[in-house]
């Protein structure tokens, strides 16, 4: 395979992105205007360490306002990387998609252990090719094909007793696609950081 899934099995390390998370890549935006366009209070967007966004999350959680959730987001490569942890989906949320790729395009991957898990790949606002990460060759979108080739070369495909490590393979596909690996050392920068309403 041209892309080995394996360069993004630290994911599994880090408890919130492996249990529920959604990282969101959005091209031809700053973080600042990809915040906006989910709705966040500009007066209320601030740098924040990844530390520091872990806590604010929690603080939402332990308020047990489930409306609202915190975002993280830093640019790269000509795209802004959104994450999401514990709560809230930007790919699962129509609305948001809607805003955040409208007259771009984003890819979004959503991770719950307990649900289930969605890849989402968004342009001008309309979903073009979505799937289950454990279904990948059930797919709808506008163009549900459309990354059929990209997925085969990650080994997402239905081929064979099952798919293993699809959320580290869907990594995989973003990276087909962005053109970049969202890397570990990511994580060591400052965020800008705002709460955004999940509904």
């Amino acid at each position: 395979m041209t892309d080995s899934h394996e360069e993004f099995g630290w994911l599994a390390k880090y408890g919130p992105f492996y249990d529920v998370s959604c990282v969101t890549f959005a091209r031809s935006l700053s973080p600042r205007e990809a915040l906006t366009r989910l709705g966040a209070d500009s007066n209320g967007i601030g740098e924040v360490t990844f530390e520091e966004h872990q806590e604010r999350t929690m603080k939402y959680i332990d308020s047990e306002n489930m409306c609202t959730s915190y975002v993280g987001a830093l640019e790269t490569n000509g795209w802004t990387v959104l994450i999401q942890l514990w709560t809230g989906s930007i790919g699962l949320n129509r609305l948001q998609l809607r805003g955040l790729s409208q007259s771009t395009e984003v890819v979004s991957i959503s991770r719950n252990l307990h649900a289930t898990d969605y890849f989402v790949y968004a342009v001008d606002s309309e979903e073009i090719t979505c799937f289950d990460q454990l279904v990948p060759d059930t797919r709808w979108g506008g163009d549900p094909d459309r990354l059929v080739s990209e997925m085969r070369e990650v080994g997402l495909s239905w081929e064979g007793p099952g798919i293993d490590a699809p959320f580290p393979r869907s990594f995989a596909l973003a990276k087909k696609i962005t053109g970049f690996s969202f890397s570990e050392d990511m994580l060591s920068t400052r965020f800008l950081g705002a709460a955004i309403r999940d509904w």
